[in-house]
């Protein structure tokens, strides 16, 4: 019983929630900002990282999973709705857009902000379309800088991704005319909520760009 119930789930879970709904509730509420979601993966079967892009601000988490499953994501999502609070979570994560893997076919569990906020809306990418959420694609290039495809994820910890992830943030992009994702980011929603997330201003001569900082990592 409880497998076709989760079946029904899967089937169900597109419901309200395409690639069509989102364009029509983004033009509905002039949505500018929001959240592209994705996995990224080492080994097959091993860790992979929950990565989560903040449109238009380029910033970027990433989070740890053990291993590809709703499970994972709903607690690694939790665990920030703890950090920030649920009213703070929803004005992060108002919207979130992502594509339509396993691990993500319980947007309930994921949209749910506790009985007194408002819940966050969650809507898939149609299938095999990558480029509907193209943000976060660009910015996994900066994780490859670092972690080479097929390599195995296991072996970092959640400190090392942390710490990676705070140089990639600190980095000036070009199509930010020149700001980095963490300034922008503080900016819209203060330094206190960026520091609890594990982020920090990196100056730009501190900048490192590749896997030597692992070795490095003592000095964070």
């Amino acid at each position: 019983i409880n497998k076709n119930k989760s079946d029904k789930k899967e089937s169900t879970c597109r419901i309200g929630r395409t690639y069509q709904d989102f364009i029509t509730y983004k033009e509905a509420n002039k949505t500018e900002y929001y959240v592209e979601m994705d996995t990224v993966e080492g080994i097959k079967g091993h860790s992979v990282l929950l990565t989560l892009c903040f449109i238009p601000l380029n910033f970027m988490l990433a989070l740890k999973l053990n291993n590809q499953t709703i499970s994972e994501v709903t607690d690694k999502i939790n665990s920030i709705k703890q950090i920030l609070g649920f009213e703070m979570f929803h004005k992060m994560f108002p919207v979130i857009l992502t594509d339509n893997g396993k691990e993500f076919k319980r947007p309930d569990l994921i949209e749910d902000n506790g009985n007194n906020v408002v819940n966050t809306k969650v809507f898939f990418c149609d299938s095999r379309r990558s480029d509907q959420k193209g943000s976060i694609e660009v910015t996994h290039e900066y994780i490859r800088k670092y972690i080479e495809q097929g390599k195995d994820l296991d072996s970092y910890s959640q400190e090392q991704i942390n710490l990676m992830m705070n140089h990639i943030n600190n980095t000036k992009r070009k199509k930010l005319n020149g700001n980095t994702p963490f300034n922008l980011m503080v900016n819209k929603f203060g330094i206190e909520n960026i520091n609890k997330l594990g982020f920090h201003y990196i100056e730009p001569n501190k900048i490192i760009l590749n896997s030597s900082i692992f070795k490095n990592d003592n000095n964070k």
